[in-house]
């Protein structure tokens, strides 16, 4: 059995659909998203979606719980007050 693993998508779709293409072409069984899925990224909601589609198993990564549970966080230098 061939497994693709992924992770850190980050809401980027088109990077995202990039990767299951070259998947894709590697004839792969299962592919496993361990998280990160989508913090940050322009397009949230449609790497939620496909991830959703491909009906893989996925792990909950630890931006994916801050969504569930969002609290402040300490701001330690410029990237961090950029992400508050």
């Amino acid at each position: 059995m061939r497994i693709a693993i992924i992770s850190d998508v980050h809401g980027n779709l088109a990077a995202l659909e990039a990767v299951l293409a070259d998947i894709d072409a590697e004839h792969v069984d299962q592919i496993v998203c361990l998280g990160d899925i989508a913090v940050f990224g322009p397009r949230p909601r449609e790497v939620i979606m496909r991830l959703m589609d491909l009906n893989c198993p996925v792990v909950m990564g630890n931006m994916d719980a801050w969504l569930l549970n969002p609290r402040p966080h300490d701001v330690r230098d410029e990237n961090s007050r950029r992400i508050m």
